[in-house]
């Protein structure tokens, strides 16, 4: 029966089950830092990930870029639907650590939008409307979670405690008094959302920048030692960006940075400005550093 849409649309229409709205979340992040080819080897492991765990009649789609569509008639209940979202999260840390190892500090989660159909109606788009505020309503109260539409309660697998002490880790921000904003993932990932939101509504401008370290030419740097010349090297930079400038530190060699109202225009002038500081530093000789920029 034709494509995607009109399988979903005739379900939707004549069949009872749950349509579910699938978001990996913070996938634009592990896009940028560790490129399409990986990103989209990880979007075929999910893709066949959801094959394995829900039944041949059920509908799958690719909604794009990081979302996945599903109606299933297999999954009636709040047990079966909880047991394919762990299944799922699960078996994407597992594709994550093959493709990029243990070392990572993004950790993608997911995040599902579920509406009962046909108790919630038997229109497609109005329930896909509906799915989404679900998924939307996961993303305002934090990732990695999923929520019933009429029912948003979120379900997550996070207890008070590890709340408590993902708030803490942001709190203890290690940016100087007068440098950008440097936070671990968990709350860059917050803000980015927040200034793509921003950007999209404003029509400002902001750029994304990657900053990689690498030994210089005949340097032997152990990976411990990689690691501490990245800090100072964070550190360094920190301290030469602007106060609305936000940072992490997304791989053991590696810096993520947001800059929000800046235009293409003026990143070799910011560029420039912190490598001059970090010229001066005796680790700088050590290492070569690329660069690469992207409008956000």
């Amino acid at each position: 029966m034709g494509s995607v849409i009109e399988r979903l649309t005739y379900a939707c229409a004549n069949e009872k089950g749950m349509l579910m709205l699938i978001n990996l979340d913070n996938f634009q992040i592990f896009k940028y830092v560790y490129g399409e080819e990986l990103s989209q080897e990880l979007i075929k492991n999910v893709s066949k990930a959801l094959d394995d765990n829900t039944a041949d009649e059920d509908i799958k789609g690719y909604v794009g870029v990081d979302e996945f569509v599903v109606f299933s008639q297999s999954i009636a209940d709040r047990v079966a639907f909880k047991r394919l979202y762990r299944n799922m999260r699960n078996k994407l840390t597992e594709y994550v650590k093959k493709l990029v190892g243990e070392d990572m500090s993004i950790s993608l989660g997911v995040s599902v939008g579920v509406v009962r159909v046909p108790e919630e109606g038997t229109d497609y788009k109005e329930l896909f409307q509906k799915a989404d505020m679900a998924l939307e309503h996961v993303k305002q109260t934090g990732n990695s979670g999923c929520a019933f539409y009429g029912n948003q309660d979120l379900e997550s697998d996070a207890d008070v405690v590890d709340k408590v002490a993902t708030i803490s880790r942001g709190l203890d921000e290690t940016s100087i008094e007068n440098g950008a904003l440097w936070l671990d993932y968990e709350h860059f990932s917050i803000i980015y959302r927040f200034v793509k939101r921003y950007i999209q509504t404003y029509k400002v401008k902001a750029v994304k920048m990657l900053l990689t370290l690498y030994p210089a030419g005949g340097e032997n740097i152990t990976p411990e030692e990689m690691v501490e010349i990245t800090r100072e090297f964070g550190m360094v930079i920190n301290g030469a960006l602007r106060k609305s400038d936000v940072m992490m530190k997304s791989r053991p060699n590696q810096f993520f940075i947001l800059l929000p109202e800046m235009g293409e225009e003026y990143i070799d002038k910011a560029y420039n400005r912190f490598m001059n500081r970090w010229a001066k530093n005796p680790l700088a000789r050590r290492v070569q550093i690329k660069c690469e920029t992207e409008s956000l």
